[in-house]
């Protein structure tokens, strides 16, 4: 058996647990998009109002707002390990489209598609927790960046598949406020519970695959970085040693912007999420094509734009770990790109309206790569998985922030006042990125190591 004083190996596994917390990442991406698009039927399926149906996808930000702190504790104390979160990560992600999928049987059971939509929240957000942990135990330096955004890949291809499918599903007219007959809402509900009930099947094999196969840690570590994180640093596990870590964090202004900058990354595409059918029908860019139809095909080219912004943005972190330059680059750019958005809208330009939605979505990809890494550079040695638990609790209240102001726009200001809300929220990502002091604290290590065979970078602790 190797050990930790063998020279760092890789193992081909990594690259299958990668894909397994991609899969379950794409039901989690899709349960952001599957909603908005035919938030007509659901009104009527379910007889509720539009800002109800809004809380099936807000829904999924309650959850992990509460049980982030509790769950970073736990990480800490070593109670739960990288395969125990995710293997609850998965069970979350399961339980989650098995309670839509039962919803779906009946217009009394509202409450379980809320319900539901809370587990696949809190199965995403200890998702995104996972990437940046996964990746600096399993993947040396030279793959963080790649690894990263292959996990991510399954968000943006499911929520590209949530923008598309449940749309060609449920039969629609050209007005978002039409009365579906009977025979629509029936064909409606039992495509959409046939799709959520498949997803509910594959989600449950790849979790009985991770409770066989997956470990917590590879026997001999990647990189020198960790072998020394896993050899020098003694960890004080009391809850005082906790407390001061965590004050440790939100005490470090970087922390906190950079918790914020991805929260804005993720949560700033909400009030296209929400309700692009409606922007689509208030300034009629189609006669031929329902706005339910459209509008999904709208937001699926930002899933689509997003697949290579991921890997994209991987390969360019790895090479050039300009973290900061590239996230100011990156937040300015969509800034203009929703700005040119809303012009399209306004001007009713489709063409243009899907062009720059897939650059909107290419470049919100390539910044989340290097914001995942970027956080845990600024904070290294804390464990990688109870720093982005943290930061997706961040994310999660930003998320119900948005969403809530955004529909409150729109019924104030219309389509104009929710694209004008979507372009000032970009824009304040932009000032923000400026405003990070960045230090690369893993990186040091390494490069002390490469630098001298006879001198190390000295640890450091927070």
């Amino acid at each position: 058996m190797e050990t930790n004083q063998e020279h760092p190996k890789l193992y081909t596994r990594r690259w299958a647990f990668i894909f397994g917390i991609s899969i379950l990442l794409l039901f989690g991406g899709n349960s952001f998009s599957s909603f908005g698009q035919i938030s007509n039927f659901y009104v009527q399926f379910f007889n509720s109002s539009h800002a109800q149906v809004d809380w099936i996808t807000a829904a999924r930000s309650v959850s992990p707002m509460c049980i982030s702190l509790p769950f970073a504790l736990l990480i800490f104390k070593g109670k739960i390990g990288l395969r125990n979160l995710i293997i609850a990560m998965a069970t979350c992600a399961t339980t989650g489209v098995m309670l839509v999928t039962l919803s779906l049987l009946d217009s009394s059971l509202f409450f379980l598609i809320v319900l539901g939509q809370t587990m696949s929240g809190l199965a995403q957000n200890i998702g995104l927790a996972i990437p940046s942990g996964l990746a600096s135990l399993w993947f040396p330096e030279s793959q963080v960046g790649t690894a990263i955004a292959f996990t991510v890949v399954g968000i943006y291809l499911g929520e590209g598949i949530g923008y598309i499918i449940p749309a060609l599903l449920v039969l629609s007219s050209n007005r978002t406020d039409a009365i579906l007959s009977g025979n629509k809402l029936a064909s409606g509900q039992r495509s959409l519970r046939y799709m959520y009930g498949s997803y509910f099947a594959v989600s449950a094999v790849v979790t009985i695959l991770f409770v066989i196969f997956l470990t917590d840690k590879p026997a001999t570590p990647p990189t020198t970085a960790q072998e020394r994180k896993n050899t020098d640093l003694q960890v004080d596990k009391t809850w005082n040693k906790f407390c001061k870590v965590i004050k440790h964090l939100f005490t470090n202004p970087s922390y906190i912007l950079v918790c914020i900058l991805l929260g804005f990354n993720f949560q700033i595409s909400m009030p296209e999420n929400l309700m692009m059918s409606e922007i689509v029908a208030d300034f009629k860019l189609s006669q031929t094509i329902s706005p339910d139809a459209l509008g999904g095909y709208v937001m699926s080219m930002f899933s689509l734009g997003g697949l290579p912004g991921l890997v994209i943005g991987g390969k360019v972190v790895d090479r050039c770990k300009t973290y900061k330059l590239l996230t100011s680059i990156g937040n300015a750019s969509i800034f203009v790109t929703t700005v040119v958005i809303a012009i399209s809208v306004i001007f009713k330009s489709a063409p243009w309206l899907f062009v720059c939605n897939a650059l909107y979505g290419f470049l919100t990809g390539f910044v989340c790569v290097n914001l995942f890494e970027m956080i845990t550079q600024i904070t290294y040695p804390i464990d990688e998985t109870l720093v982005t638990t943290l930061m997706f609790g961040f994310q999660a209240a930003l998320s119900l922030l948005i969403s809530g102001f955004a529909r409150l726009v729109f019924s104030t200001w219309g389509s104009l006042g929710l694209l004008s809300f979507q372009c000032a929220c970009a824009l304040l990502n932009t000032v923000i990125s400026c405003f990070i002091s960045l230090k690369n604290r893993r990186l040091e290590i390494v490069k002390g190591e490469n630098e001298s065979d006879n001198s190390q970078t000295p640890l450091l602790t927070p």
